[in-house]
């Protein structure tokens, strides 16, 4: 369990998610647990900086294609299924993948919206039309 490739398992699974406007970061979690690898990743929240929104917080859609995650080499699927949000369990909806990546157990949680508690990591400058990292996240 010690040798899972942490990073190339992120890469993958960024290179399938696809924001459906400028957004630059995921809020990622892992843990370690007694059989697998266990990643949570989700939508971050951003700041709108400047003009009549200014100070809101917001975050943007998204889109995982699962079926090209699935086709990745080093990815192989044993489970998957959704829960809804569930006020004892689950705070977030989300779809669930168990599965092994280059012959290691993992568990991917990929929540369909932001985190609740969590704090922006992002500004939307409408002033400039750019999206930066606030400083420190």
């Amino acid at each position: 369990m010690n040798d899972f490739d942490e990073v190339g398992f992120k890469t993958i699974v960024e290179k399938h998610w696809k924001y459906h406007r400028p957004c630059l970061h995921r809020l990622w979690s892992s843990e370690r647990l007694e059989d697998a690898m266990q990643f949570e990743v989700a939508p971050v929240f951003q700041e709108v900086g400047g003009g009549s929104d200014d100070g809101m917080r917001v975050w943007s859609a998204f889109s995982i294609h699962l079926s090209d995650f699935f086709a990745e080499p080093g990815i192989e699927t044993t489970e998957f299924g959704v829960r809804s949000y569930c006020i004892e369990c689950t705070p977030t909806p989300f779809f669930g993948v168990r599965g092994k990546y280059k012959g290691r157990p993992f568990l991917l949680m990929v929540h369909l919206e932001p985190i609740a508690d969590s704090k922006p990591v992002e500004v939307i400058d409408t002033n400039n039309n750019v999206v930066r990292a606030i400083k420190g996240e």
